[in-house]
């Protein structure tokens, strides 16, 4: 999004999925009004807020114990060097869509040295995928959901299908969990009966979460043990880290309750928009808090049209256009969180159904 897009969007009266972030003032006096504002400061991650917070997702993630990194990529990239030191063996399993496949600039061969044996198309891959595999394994990853297909999840008969395949071949389980707070609310189970299908998890705070950045790995005391000369050989040492900490504390406490009621008006809406002519909405029932729609047009053209549309109706639907597998068609993404609060269904629906217009005029 360019800055003349900020702009446009923060002048808009309706904005259908992500708010416009509050100011750094508004953000830093809220932050510190939280009780863990009063922790003393961390040392490269060490005490305070960030302590704080280790324990507390780690105890709702059900696991031994955790660490703070400021970055996913960094997380990941040493959960995966750590299980291939171990194991001796490079090869890691990836959905060729998942992040680890698509947005991290090939970092998981250029940087980790790894060798990514790529499952799946445009759904989660299966444990007959698994099946298949003949070369040893350091690990399989599971992203949860699979954003770039729809933000779609696997089955959930399925996922323990993954697990039980995992450790009856002695092979690391490790959850992508970019999302897994969205996840689990997608699946109405809790977070932790998710992640005891996995020897570890990753976690951001800042996508669901609305936290300033930062993420966590948990797992075992020994495996976790592991990561930390990772953590530093990858750069990913702060000297110091408690305003991620606090903002991520803001999110678990003030955003993550909401996240089932925000799946629900995910899937209201997507139904009501499901009657609607020259759109595709994908799944056509969302699987958690947000999913594709694919509308008639070129993502150039539809980002232009959508421009007009959000100056002259002060209305902003998406965030950006991209391709969909689908000839004739772009994908844009929906999220219902905060915004939702603001708005119903149906005016939801009938804007939408106002820029479909719009666009075909």
């Amino acid at each position: 999004m360019t800055p003349n897009d900020q702009a446009l969007k923060q002048a808009c009266t309706f904005v259908l999925s992500r708010l416009s972030p509050p100011s750094a003032a508004e953000t830093l006096n809220r932050l510190a009004r939280h009780a863990a504002s009063e922790d003393g400061i961390d040392l490269y991650g060490e005490g305070g807020a960030v302590e704080r917070l280790e324990a507390v997702t780690t105890d709702r993630l059900g696991k031994e114990t955790g660490l703070f990194f400021i970055k996913g990529v960094t997380a990941q990239l040493c959960v995966l060097r750590a299980y291939a030191e171990a194991r001796n063996c490079r090869n890691v399993v990836i959905h060729p869509l998942s992040h680890l496949g698509m947005d991290e600039s090939d970092a998981i061969e250029r940087v980790a040295d790894l060798h990514a044996i790529r499952l799946g198309h445009h759904a989660p891959f299966t444990t007959a995928m698994l099946e298949d595999v003949t070369e040893p394994l350091a690990a399989v990853v599971v992203e949860l959901p699979l954003r770039r297909v729809g933000y779609l999840l696997p089955d959930l008969d399925e996922l323990h299908a993954i697990s039980a395949w995992c450790r009856e071949h002695d092979v690391p389980l490790h959850l992508d969990g970019a999302r897994l707070w969205e996840a689990a609310a997608g699946y109405g189970v809790t977070e932790a009966e998710l992640t005891a299908l996995a020897d570890s998890v990753y976690v951001s705070y800042y996508k669901g979460l609305g936290g300033l950045g930062g993420a966590l790995v948990a797992g075992s005391e020994s495996f976790i043990r592991t990561l930390r000369v990772w953590k530093t050989r990858y750069g990913g040492n702060l000297f110091t880290a408690y305003p991620y900490a606090i903002a991520a504390l803001d999110g678990l406490e003030q955003r993550a309750p909401h996240l089932p009621s925000y799946v629900e008006r995910a899937r209201k809406l997507a139904d009501a928009l499901n009657k609607l002519p020259d759109l595709i909405v994908h799944p056509r029932r969302p699987h958690t808090n947000a999913f594709q729609v694919w509308l008639p047009g070129t993502p150039a053209a539809l980002t232009e049209q959508h421009r007009r549309f959000a100056h002259e109706r002060k209305t902003w639907l998406f965030e950006r256009f991209g391709e969909a597998p689908l000839t004739g068609y772009a994908m844009a993404e929906i999220e219902m969180g905060p915004a939702s609060d603001r708005y119903v269904i149906a005016d939801a629906m009938e804007h939408i159904a106002h820029f479909l217009t719009f666009i075909r005029a």
